[in-house]
């Protein structure tokens, strides 16, 4: 009898200590899959429910946008060492119903130096998306040197052949996105944003 009264009592012990096991490891999944989410959204740049805060992966603020004088608008993350203004996206027509786009800046360098290069940096490819989706890469991974100067701005004029964005069609009225490397010195190189830029057929540059 004290044999089965053990008995009885052990496994009415062992029956309610499951569901606290059980809700015990259920809230520490719950808890780690939270974080995870968290750190997702960190990475990500998600919006932060109860802050309502954008960040970044390092919790640096997002690059702010500068509108463009011609249409769109342009994110410069070497604005400290080096002021961009977008001249135009220019099209270039090659059949009747393709053509090339190249860009036209003008530059002020705020470091010491002369040259600057464009097209590709950071092993990111340059290239440009039109407004249906279509995308044109750069044919090169490299970047092309143009002269610059300290304190006055100089146009450049990005018309080297590996810096064109190859068969554009003509329908496409805007590029929705471009992105262009450029690389000043071993501390300063990152990838220059443009949104939503006119591209202007068959005009020559100003």
């Amino acid at each position: 009898m004290k044999t089965k009264v053990l008995t009885m009592a052990c496994i009415m012990a062992f029956t309610f200590a499951m569901p606290q096991t059980a809700d015990a490891q259920l809230g520490k999944l719950l808890n780690k899959a939270k974080k995870a989410v968290t750190d997702v959204n960190k990475v990500l740049g998600v919006q932060d429910a109860g802050t309502g805060n954008n960040k970044a992966a390092d919790d640096t603020p997002a690059l702010a946008s500068v509108p463009i004088p011609g249409g769109g608008e342009m994110q410069n993350p070497l604005a400290p060492a080096m002021d961009v203004e977008l001249v135009g996206a220019y099209g270039k027509s090659t059949s009747l119903n393709y053509g090339s786009v190249y860009l036209v800046l003008k530059v002020k360098m705020n470091l010491n130096l002369t040259q600057a290069s464009f097209g590709s940096a950071n092993n990111v490819r340059a290239m440009a998306v039109d407004e249906d989706g279509n995308t044109y890469p750069l044919n090169t991974m490299g970047a092309y040197p143009k002269d610059v100067t300290e304190g006055l701005f100089v146009k450049v004029v990005l018309d080297d052949k590996d810096l064109h964005f190859m068969d554009v069609k003509k329908t496409a009225k805007k590029m929705q996105l471009i992105r262009l490397g450029v690389y000043l010195d071993a501390a300063h190189r990152g990838v220059i944003t443009f949104k939503n830029v006119p591209i202007l057929w068959d005009v020559n540059p100003e």
